[in-house]
């Protein structure tokens, strides 16, 4: 009965010191780390705005109005879900080298546009080739008479046994 009590006791003391140390990394921050960390991270964005040159895979070139071409990394996923094509105007939030937030402006239409080339003349059609002249036809050649097919001897069948 002993043994019995000192295994309930270790078990019951080991889930409670497992709990302890599972929910300790699970507390909240102290409102002052999180002033803290908040006030760094928004102090380094920046905001791109501009059009979309090109898109190649996750990366996205961005002609910004006043600055030359700016390439973002942006998830596939992110991509596909705000459906970005060449020629829209977007304005992102920039943290260093990761892209925070990504939003298309309106009221831009993106516009297909074609090249126009110049014609060049078509050149003169050449004369069709004459067909060169067909030979004769050859005889028709004699047929071969072919012998009769022989029948094929047959074995005896079987016999099938009965249920008596």
């Amino acid at each position: 009965m002993r043994f019995q009590s000192i295994k309930l006791l270790t078990g019951a003391t080991l889930s409670v010191l497992i709990s302890a140390v599972s929910v300790h990394p699970a507390m909240a921050n102290p409102a002052i780390q999180i002033a803290q960390t908040q006030s760094t991270t928004t102090a380094n964005t920046q905001t791109v705005t501009g059009f979309v040159k090109s898109i190649v895979g996750d990366v996205v070139t961005i002609r910004e109005e006043n600055a030359p071409y700016r390439t973002l990394r942006i998830q596939r996923c992110v991509l596909r879900i705000i459906a970005l094509v060449p020629g829209m105007k977007v304005r992102a939030l920039v943290s260093g080298d990761q892209v925070q937030s990504i939003a298309v402006i309106p009221n831009y239409k993106v516009v297909s546009t074609t090249v126009v080339r110049p014609a060049t003349p078509a050149p003169a059609p050449r004369p069709a080739p004459e067909p060169p002249p067909r030979p004769a036809p050859r005889p028709a050649p004699m047929p071969v008479p072919r012998p009769a097919p022989m029948p094929v001897p047959r074995p005896a069948p079987a016999p099938v046994r009965g249920l008596w």
